[in-house]
């Protein structure tokens, strides 16, 4: 059964009292209102998923009432009651968009299944809603590249997928690390089941135990009605705690025995949920250097990272670029971005560093298409700052500046071959007419190898 919060409105306190122990008896979370008004501000603040209203109250009556809680929410069940039955009050009430109308005295059996019915088929719903999602995010979740680093980080997610062990993934910010836990997920046995994801960096600290915990009603101010917390949710499934590195010491400590026992508690709770889930977390920060400043727990880095999947900025992998286009003109219905004849686009792409990874790729790449429009996308598309650094690259390649020194033309001109080439170090070398080990000391130099 969903957790539903129900809002009863009526002016006779008994017949409060009574909806409310009946409704709470049966594991509703029930809220009351005296009279129209209050219920408006209720509503406002909780919205509740079914209203039980009288329909005669002092100040504005239950249909009024379910026309304005109408245009605050289209999709809000609401159930009219009424000890003075009329065909009028009846046919307004379903023409106001009333789920049923009801007569008193109650039928409190009756009440409890048309509540029963209304549950199971907000359920359904939600997860026809859920199977969507599922079948959107299956269908568009792609990893892009042929690159070495690209094809390693593959490799890694058959070899850990089958596994149930805790992997963390690092990588810049935009380098596509959800992307990696997703594909881990899809091709586990718990493909299936569900797959959570959450940004630690986004919640702040205070409400991310909630989130991750949940919490009972009334456990603390505004907590009307349970909350359940993602660890539960992603019982059998996977759940990804994304830029883990920002979470505090504290919660840091509950994560580490949530992840040895699986094992917690709903804030607010006397006893403890059991969830079997999958834990995959990810970071853009160095971790063991946050150790050693104290705000990050050794004991729970190391239960993470039995496995650890690198993945690497898109500047060392200049080679993913052009497949990179492709991947996103498709989706952009486009096909001509990175044909033969658009050989100076690309390579105006690759002599950008690319800070921002894929997601300033993807970003740049809307522009282009929208200042395209129907022309094949060119150069002059692109953002000034790509632009500008290719211009400048192409001329000194070309003509040589009074400003570039010789050792920063050279560089130049061998990174820009190197990721030409795919990144491939034995035929660079040959086209530069030098050994294979005078290549790799300049490229350690230009800081591509470690």
């Amino acid at each position: 059964m969903i957790d539903l919060l129900i809002q009863v409105v009526d002016d006779e306190p008994e017949i409060r009292t009574i909806l409310k122990d009946l409704l709470e008896s049966n594991g509703y979370d029930v809220i009351v209102a005296e009279n129209g008004l209050e219920a408006i501000q209720l509503y406002k603040e909780h919205l509740p998923g079914i209203i039980l209203s009288d329909i005669k109250m002092p100040d504005i009556t239950g249909i009024e009432l379910l026309k304005q809680i109408k245009s605050v929410n289209p999709e809000a069940v609401v159930i009219l009651m009424t000890g003075h039955s009329s065909i009028e009050n009846a046919v307004e009430a379903i023409k106001s968009g009333a789920e049923d109308y009801l007569l008193k005295p109650l039928d409190y059996y009756d009440i409890l299944n048309k509540i029963n019915h209304i549950c199971k088929r907000q359920e359904l719903k939600i997860n026809n809603e859920i199977l969507r999602q599922e079948m959107l995010r299956h269908k568009t979740v792609q990893i892009v590249g042929k690159s070495r680093s690209i094809l390693k980080v593959k490799k890694e997610i058959r070899q850990v997928a089958g596994s149930d062990i805790p992997v963390l993934i690092m990588g810049d910010t935009g380098t596509g690390k959800e992307l990696v836990a997703r594909a881990i997920h899809d091709q586990s046995a718990r493909k299936n089941q569900p797959y959570v994801a959450i940004n630690c960096a986004a919640i702040p600290s205070d409400l991310l135990e909630s989130e991750l915990f949940g919490h009972e009603r009334g456990a603390f101010s505004g907590a009307v009605a349970r909350k359940y917390g993602l660890f539960e949710v992603a019982d059998k499934g996977t759940i990804l705690l994304d830029e883990i590195g920002e979470m505090s010491v504290e919660l840091q400590s509950k994560i580490l025995r949530t992840i040895e026992t699986k094992q917690f508690r709903r804030l607010g709770a006397g006893k403890e949920v059991v969830s079997d889930f999958r834990v995959i977390s990810s970071t853009n920060r160095n971790l063991k250097q946050m150790i050693t400043e104290g705000k990050f727990r050794e004991d729970l880095f190391y239960r993470l990272t039995p496995f650890i999947i690198e993945v690497s900025p898109l500047r060392d992998r200049k080679s993913d670029i052009p497949l990179l286009v492709d991947f996103f003109s498709v989706k952009k219905g486009r096909h001509d971005a990175s044909s033969e004849k658009q050989s100076e686009f690309i390579e105006a792409l690759k002599s950008y560093p690319w800070p921002g990874n894929i997601r300033e790729l993807q970003n740049a790449l809307e522009r282009v298409f929208l200042l395209a429009g129907d022309r094949v996308p060119s150069v002059n598309h692109l953002p000034p700052e790509i632009q500008n650094i290719y211009y400048r690259q192409d001329n000194m390649l070309k003509y040589g500046s009074g400003t570039p020194t010789l050792s920063e033309i050279e560089r130049n001109y061998i990174l820009k071959l190197y990721h030409e080439l795919g990144d491939n170090k034995t035929l660079t070398a040959e086209k530069l007419g030098i050994s294979l080990r005078s290549l790799y000391n300049r490229l350690k130099q230009y800081d591509i190898l470690n």
